[in-house]
């Protein structure tokens, strides 16, 4: 015996059921869609990396300059003014006295091997790329580098030397990622200078007028004066800047 059925109040057709068939995409089209993901990829991912770089230059130069600024005020309050220091101490002696008390020191480098300049990472480029000079290693010319907590190295220079290194005890140079690669100057290596006048540490070069420090700062320059056209432009790299 057959079943019937009643449709509901209101009902006026039924609908049959039967396979319901979606489009899907074809092998040329998902091919053709993982091209263009690829292209637009390889245009972006360069440019994200590149300004993902900067900014951590930017952060680290900037907290540099402030945590040695901020460690020399206090150390200058208890032991006088940077220029009395007694230069004449045993160079751990030094930095245990006027240093480590006020910031936050993990290291001091007595030889290259403590801080891990050995090797390919022994010394440092210049930016336009001259490998030797009195700048090449944070232990020419009698300098100390120590490295704080957060793994930035700090070089203090003792004494003046001739030439291009004549303010060297002037001069504090910064590896903002520590023996790290590239141990470029510009890149991950800045100068930074005492001065007398304003109390503080700045960029070295910072007295100079832009082009000067545009130029130095340039693929044909030696790059000392990086850190001052990154101040100027408010701690920010500038457009131009020789960074890839």
């Amino acid at each position: 015996m057959k079943k019937s059925f009643t449709l509901a109040e209101g009902a006026t057709h039924v609908t049959s059921l039967q396979t319901v068939t979606k489009p899907a995409f074809t092998l040329a089209e998902v091919l053709i869609t993982l091209g263009i993901i690829g292209v637009v990829a390889a245009m972006t991912i360069p440019n994200l990396m590149t300004a993902h770089k900067k900014r951590v230059i930017e952060s680290k130069l900037k907290k540099a300059v402030s945590t040695i600024n901020q460690a020399i005020k206090l150390s200058e309050s208890e032991n006088g003014e940077l220029e009395t220091w007694d230069k004449t101490l045993p160079k751990e002696e030094f930095v245990k006295k006027y240093f480590s008390p006020y910031m936050k020191v993990m290291k001091i480098c007595l030889t290259p091997a403590d801080c891990r300049y050995t090797g390919k990472n022994s010394g440092w480029i210049y930016l336009n790329g001259t490998t030797n000079g009195s700048y090449n290693s944070p232990f020419n010319n009698d300098r100390t580098p120590f490295i704080s907590m957060d793994g930035i190295l700090y070089v203090f220079g003792f004494s003046p030397t001739y030439g291009v290194a004549a303010d060297n005890d002037k001069i504090i140079i910064i590896d903002i990622n520590g023996s790290e690669k590239p141990n470029r100057f510009g890149h991950d290596v800045f100068f930074l200078v005492r001065n007398e006048q304003a109390d503080s540490i700045t960029p070295y070069g910072a007295d100079k007028g832009h082009n000067v420090i545009k130029n130095d700062c340039s693929a044909t320059g030696s790059g000392m004066y990086c850190a001052s056209w990154i101040y100027q432009n408010g701690w920010q790299i500038p457009s131009g800047y020789p960074i890839k």
